[in-house]
């Protein structure tokens, strides 16, 4: 018999999977969906339906649940084992190594298997099973007279309704009493327990689109003109000047026909009416001029030759699986590139040099906020070759990406650090700019991972090139370059006329002597003066501050009382344009207080500036200057970045 080891997305936190038997009757189970074979079929095409990878309903205790199957063996370690309800998906959503990876994650950082190996799943994978009771028709009256409280409580419920969530059931009656009611009820023949997946959060775009069916248009449209039919008229003589279908909105906007003129043509049989699949594109409003490569400097040239001639040496080898016998660390290279000296090129060539082999890049950055000017400087260089994936992009357009990069269809996929675990096929190349970024860590839900330490993980497996970019690089990997763990590619100087101007000249300035000689402003005066020179020039001013809000906390100045989050316990922070304290944590916010609530004292004071203030006093301070504030609070829509 055939056993499946899967992760099942269930509360148990560490690292472990449950066996399943593969085979079972056809009537232990009712069918769950209508997306996937139904369960009497597992029985007879388990070989085909089933393979490591797939996603599979399970039975977990009195529960149905969602789970990943990470193996396949001939042996149970467990005398018991139930079976697997049904696939959710024949064609697997994880590759071996993409379960290797999943198993790696969930030993390493301690969390659940099924955790790990939901980052790699498709956008709204998780469903849950509802439960429903409903009132059978032939229930018998006498049973009726002998029923609890309870049982009569949930009874005449589902009587009146007729089919009830066990979720409003559960808010009507305690959860033991509620259960052993309804298997009574079950019992008796009074009702009886359905099961169904709650709908899809996300799922492909289709929008109907609208064809002619005829050869021969012109006669009938000459005949409905002859009938003045003019709008169904108008509509054909639309669809005769496109060669493909149309869709329907725009075809009917052309026409100035509605869409119940096109239905009434569809019956006549003179045009076909389809769902068609359309993507949802996160680019489609952009575009993007094609650029030629510029000429690299000496120490560009000299980074590359070696980036090259790892790259070619991967790909004249068989791509896939880890192989331990391999020390992966000599494909990693630390490029150590002061601001302006030309990163961005050494990884655009790598790509090209990679997709010259058949092969696929990942390129992370730091930030949302960067993601469209990377994005711009590698679509120029591969026009329709790039997938973009980060949280910004709505379900549809994440569901949609995560597709199109499965099948194959993009070279490169750029993003923020959940865009390790795109599903890219045939991976050679991984690029993590500014690596030394504490972003790259996942630091709020489970698992609490490191993206680049996935990413040297995620090459070992797949025998991928790993390329770290930064102009301060992290510690842990300078200190692995110096030791030979990693290449060390240095590029000492910037390019262009940035090269002519150098390195900018950085001085401190001790506010507290600033204080002492008078000046109360939150600019020095050696800023201010800076300011006001630039500003003359007609040249533009970069204020950075790494705190949003107006005050960063809020105090008593009586009794010392600092407004804190009741949930965190973090300070709250002041925000003048909402007049809110907002936890910057949690989002928990409060209206500022008029006292304090501690010792009901009025002193109340606002500490610290975040960048609301740097604003208002900027405009104060420079009212000539045209002001624009660039924080998390103005950039929540959609291409607010942008």
């Amino acid at each position: 018999m055939k056993y499946a080891e899967v992760a099942v997305n269930a509360p148990p936190a560490r690292p472990r999977t449950f066996t399943y038997t593969l085979s079972r009757p056809s009537t232990e189970y009712g069918v769950l969906s209508t997306e996937a074979p139904p369960p009497s079929e597992l029985g007879t095409r388990n070989s085909e339906l089933i393979s490591i990878g797939c996603a599979v309903w399970v039975p977990f205790g009195s529960r149905f649940l969602q789970g990943v199957v990470f193996n396949l063996t001939d042996h149970s370690p467990v005398e018991a084992t139930k079976a697997i309800a049904q696939v959710i998906d024949s064609r697997p959503l994880l590759r071996p190594y993409q379960i290797e990876l999943a198993r790696w994650i969930g030993e390493y950082y301690l969390s659940s298997y099924f955790d790990a190996s939901s980052l790699m799943l498709p956008p709204g994978f998780e469903r849950r099973i509802l439960t429903f009771v409903q009132c059978l028709p032939d229930a018998p009256e006498e049973a009726a007279a002998a029923l609890t409280p309870v049982q009569k409580k949930v009874f005449h419920l589902v009587q009146k309704n007729g089919r009830v969530d066990m979720r409003r059931l559960r808010e009507k009656a305690p959860q033991k009493q509620l259960e052993t009611a309804i298997k009574q009820l079950i019992y008796k023949g009074m009702v009886a327990k359905t099961v169904e997946l709650e709908r899809a959060r996300v799922s492909a775009k289709m929008v109907p689109h609208i064809r002619l069916a005829v050869d021969n248009i012109q006669a009938e449209i000459a005949a409905l003109e002859k009938r003045k039919a003019f709008k169904q008229a108008e509509l054909l003589k639309v669809l005769t000047a496109e060669s493909d279908a149309l869709p329907l909105s725009t075809a009917t906007r052309k026409s100035g026909a509605s869409s119940v003129t096109a239905r009434s043509l569809e019956k006549k049989g003179l045009v076909a009416i389809e769902q068609v699949r359309v993507a949802r594109d996160p680019l489609a409003h952009r575009n993007f001029p094609v650029t030629p490569p510029p000429r690299l400097t000496p120490d560009q040239e000299a980074a590359w030759s070696k980036i090259r001639e790892r790259l070619q040496s991967v790909g004249s080898r068989q791509s896939a699986v880890s192989s331990r016998t391999i020390d992966w660390d000599a494909g990693v290279f630390l490029l150590h590139g002061v601001t302006g000296s030309g990163k961005t090129e050494i990884y655009l060539r790598a790509l090209e040099e990679t997709v010259v082999h058949g092969k696929k890049a990942i390129v992370l950055v730091p930030e949302i906020a960067l993601t469209p000017q990377t994005i711009s400087r590698f679509a120029s260089r591969f026009p329709g070759r790039v997938a973009v994936l980060h949280s910004k992009l709505s379900p549809g357009e994440q569901f949609d990406e995560w597709y199109r990069i499965r099948d194959g269809e993009c070279d490169v996929v750029i993003g923020s650090r959940g865009a390790i675990f795109a599903p890219q096929p045939d991976l050679g190349l991984i690029v993590i700019d500014e690596e030394h970024e504490w972003t790259y860590k996942q630091h709020d839900k489970s698992p609490l991972y490191h993206a680049r330490d996935v990413a040297l993980k995620l090459a070992e497996l797949t025998g991928a090139v790993v390329i770290l970019g930064s102009a301060t690089p992290d510690i842990a990997s300078y200190h692995r370059a110096h030791t030979g763990r990693y290449h060390l590619l240095e590029l000492p100087a910037r390019v262009g006329e940035a090269r002519l101007k150098g390195l900018p000249q950085v001085e401190v300035v001790d506010l507290r002597r600033e204080l002492k000689q008078g000046n109360r402003s939150i600019f020095s005066r050696q800023l201010a003066r800076g300011i006001n020179e630039a500003l003359s020039a007609g040249e533009q001013v970069i204020l950075f501050l790494n705190r949003r809000g107006t005050a960063s906390f809020v105090q008593c100045r009586n009794c010392g009382h600092v407004m804190r989050c009741r949930r965190c316990d973090m300070t709250l922070t002041y925000h003048a344009a909402e007049n809110h304290l907002i936890c910057h944590q949690c989002n928990y916010n409060i209206p500022p207080p008029t006292s304090c609530p501690e010792c009901w004292s009025r002193r109340i004071k606002f500490l610290g500036i975040g960048t609301q203030k740097v604003e208002d006093e900027t405009a104060r301070a420079f009212p000539q200057a045209r002001l624009l504030r660039w924080d998390r609070d103005v950039t929540r829509g959609r291409y607010s970045h942008e």
